[in-house]
Formats: structure tokens, sequence, C-alpha cells
């Protein structure tokens, strides 16, 4: 019996007394990247329901937030009724990226939760389908069930706004937008950190999600990226589409990216073509690995490279220069 009484305390819509104080929603260390949620979240569709379930074995509700959670350095309980205690509550027309919500489901109280990944989606371990995307509006189920929603991550500013970015910044448009149309979240307590240099794992998980590529495939096609990496999701979607490749086997997912790399794949996503008449750079011979693809990059507008004249392919490419990037390639 006393076995019994834990298990049914592990259950995704546990609703028990606690000892415990509500967690802090202001917690969770400013390194931490949202931008890693939808993707680390993403690659476990299609896992089964677990009851009690908190590994890629099956999860239940409260136990795929956790695990995912915890995964990227984020403190949350184990429990869903835990989960409803804590944070802050949101407005529905308010929610963002990775608010939990909270779903009555059987007419006693908070008995389901998921993750808010945007446009009026959830993600979600459903005891009849495993690992799912649902809306939250679906009249038939979830829309009915719905009861609120918690703010558990340190979002300090409005969508669109970041402390390290002021209005003067070069980039703060292109930024501003990536981040009001939920590509580009940034880091806890809405920072940006422009300055960071992207990482190959990054671009692949931003691409794979504008994109809306299958994300769930979680099989070992590189060797330097496992199954719990992240980004493996967004990864392998990626390279099945011939947008990135990899080199003997592996696929440097925290190396950084340079300025050529980068035309390469925008090249091959935004399916670019190459001029009629090709620019100068100096830097740049038309011998140079990637030159056809930054003359694509050039007439498109997408880059105009540096006043003295060059393009610097083999620079580093930032979170800001990428984002400028992105947002030219979608909206040129």
């Amino acid at each position: 019996m006393r076995r019994q009484l834990m298990l049914v305390m592990l259950m995704c819509g546990s609703v028990l007394w606690m000892s415990e104080s509500p967690a802090n929603a202001q917690t969770n260390h400013v390194a931490v990247n949202y931008d890693k949620i939808i993707p680390a979240s993403k690659k476990y569709v299609g896992v089964p329901y677990q009851w009690g379930g908190t590994t890629a074995k099956g999860f239940d509700c409260s136990g795929l937030i956790y695990h995912v959670y915890s995964s990227l350095g984020i403190d949350v309980p184990r429990t869903t009724a835990e989960m409803y205690r804590m944070g802050v509550s949101v407005k529905k027309e308010d929610l963002r990226v990775g608010d939990l919500v909270f779903f009555d489901t059987d007419g006693n109280g908070v008995s389901h939760a998921g993750i808010y990944i945007g446009n009026g989606k959830f993600i979600h371990s459903s005891s009849s389908k495993g690992v799912i995307i649902s809306s939250l509006d679906d009249p038939y189920y979830w829309g009915k069930t719905y009861i609120g929603a918690k703010r558990v991550l340190a979002y300090r500013l409005q969508p669109g706004r970041f402390q390290d970015i002021p209005t003067s910044f070069w980039a703060f448009n292109e930024i501003r937008t990536l981040s009001e149309d939920e590509l580009m979240i940034g880091y806890a307590d809405s920072y940006f950190k422009p300055n960071e240099p992207i990482t190959r794992a990054e671009v692949a998980s931003y691409l794979g999600e504008y994109l809306q590529l299958d994300l769930s495939d979680r099989s070992a096609i590189f060797k330097d990226v496992s199954s719990d990496h992240w980004a493996i999701g967004a990864i392998n979607a990626m390279q099945k589409k011939g947008f990135l490749t990899g080199s003997n086997g592996n696929f440097r997912p925290e190396d950084n990216l340079t300025r050529a790399q980068l035309a390469v794949i925008l090249t091959r996503v935004f399916q670019l073509k190459p001029p009629a008449t090709h620019r100068s750079f100096t830097d740049v011979p038309p011998t140079f690995w990637a030159y056809k693809e930054i003359q694509a990059l050039a007439a498109s507008g997408i880059t105009t490279g540096y006043e003295d004249g060059t393009f610097r392919p083999n620079d580093t490419v930032s979170r800001a220069q990428f984002a400028v990037f992105l947002y030219r390639s979608i909206h040129e």
C-alpha cells in the first residue's frame, strides 16, 4: 500500500498536499538558453506514455517537462501539482514559449500539463498517444479542459526586447521581429547575447524550426551527436534535407559557424540563385570554395559585405549577425 501511494505521487495528474514551498520563477541562471526549449522538446515527439516515466523510454506529462527542463539547467519540481504551485499566473493571450499550461481532465482540478511552444500550441505526453503537439484551442478536448498557465522562466522584458539590445543597436529591428515571431527567444532574464558566436547546432535548430521540419528523429546519424543532445532532432532533419552535412561521420555541433559556411547553408535552404553579374569581394576570389554561394547571398540582398570591400568569409558569425542574415533571408 505504501508503494502504491508513492507511485500515485509520481503520477502526472497527482493533486496532493505539499510541504515544500513553491519554487521561485526567477531562480533560473542567466546563462540558460531558452532557444533550446522547443528542439529539446520536439525531439521526443512519438515517445510513448509511461506512468511515472521520466526518460526517453516513456514519459508521463510532468515527467516530460521535468526531463526537458532539467536537461537544459532549468529547475522544476517533479509532479504536475507542484508545478502548478510555482511561478506566476499568465493569461492565455500573454503566453510565451516555455510557459507551462495546465488542464483539468477529470473534473478534480489540475491533472495534466504541457509546455507552450508558440502559435497556440503545446507539447505534452498524452496518456493515449504519448508525446504529441496539440492546439490549446482544440474545441473537442484541450480547449475545454484548459484551466491556466504558469510562467516558470525568467522573462524580464516583453517579447522583442532584451536587456543587452538597446533600440539604437544596429540589429535591433531584425532581432525584435524574430523574437516576436518566436524564432529567437534569447536567454534567461531577457538577454540576447548578440556578440556570442553561433554554433552549428544552434543554426540547425533555428532553421529546422523555421522550416517546420520533423525534429523527432533521435537516431545516431553522426558519431558526435548523441541521442540526448538537445538539437539532435534538428540536426538530423537538416541533414536529411541536404541543408547541413558532416565530415568523417562527425557533425561538430559545438563548432562556431563561419560567414562562408552560413552562405552555403542559406543558399541551400532558401534556394538562392547565382547572379548574372558577380560582385567583387577582395578576399573572395573565384577559386574560393564558397564563391558561388557568397555571390548568391550578395545578389539576393542578404549581405553587402564590409565597407572596405571584403566579405571576411572565415570570420565567425555572431548571434546578432545570424539574426540579420535570417531576417533578410525570410523577408528579402
